[in-house]
């Protein structure tokens, strides 16, 4: 049972490793890519190709059930009108057709040229090597899995303390990075925190407190052995 269950181990160590590299290569060949790419559109002028777009927004809404007022909007139930928020009304029209009253507003004009494209470009090769760093010590993870006889050693736990350490940094840098791939279309950044990816570096960290404990209970066991 244990010779089968050591075997599983390390086929998964193997498995995930062979796994790991081949979504290394992938992101390196798209790291060259976008290398290529950024040095292409940082030699052309940043004028010789500009998309420029605009959009026009109409909602309406029916008198009977919504009531729509200058920099309101709330709904009603029966002889009462909640309010669900209030909006900026730079920019906004209000009109009323047909007992329905609408609002109108149109969105500023969207510019995008090859300067934008760079930073797009720039965003993606830090977010993408940010990835492939953190990787690198995943498959150091799993080759140690291929290679261990009990999941509970001291060289596991420090491979995925390792992993987990710098997953820190990877978060970070990606969180950042698409941050700032969204301020080069709205021309304002703003930060946003992904809790979903902090939670999985939380997890790896428990799990690896988890493993330390395992690796101390299989050290007493085979000294009292």
């Amino acid at each position: 049972m244990e010779n089968s269950v050591k075997r599983k181990i390390n086929i998964f160590g193997k498995v995930a490793k062979i796994i790991t590299m081949i979504v290394i290569v992938c992101l390196l060949v798209a790291e060259g890519f976008m290398l290529v790419g950024g040095v292409i559109v940082a030699a052309v002028p940043k004028d010789s190709v500009t998309v420029d777009a605009a959009v026009q927004v109409d909602a309406k809404a029916d008198n009977e059930f919504f009531g729509i007022e200058e920099g309101k909007i709330g709904v009603k139930v029966g002889g009462t009108e909640i309010l669900l928020g209030e909006y900026s009304t730079d920019g906004v029209s209000f009109f009323s057709e047909k007992g329905k009253t609408g609002v109108s507003a149109g969105i500023r004009d969207l510019h995008f040229d090859l300067n934008d494209a760079l930073k797009l470009i720039v965003c993606g090769m830090v977010s993408v090597a940010a990835i492939v760093v953190a990787l690198f010590f995943f498959r150091a993870l799993m080759k140690q899995f291929m290679v261990c006889d009990s999941p509970f050693s001291e060289g596991v736990v420090k491979k995925m303390r390792n992993f987990a350490i710098a997953l820190i940094p990877c978060t970070a840098v990606v969180m950042v990075m698409k941050s700032a791939f969204g301020a080069v279309f709205s021309h304002n950044f703003g930060f946003d925190i992904d809790f979903i990816s902090i939670a999985f570096v939380f997890i790896i960290f428990v799990l690896t407190m988890i493993f330390k404990y395992g690796t101390e209970l299989q050290k007493e066991h085979d000294e009292t052995v």
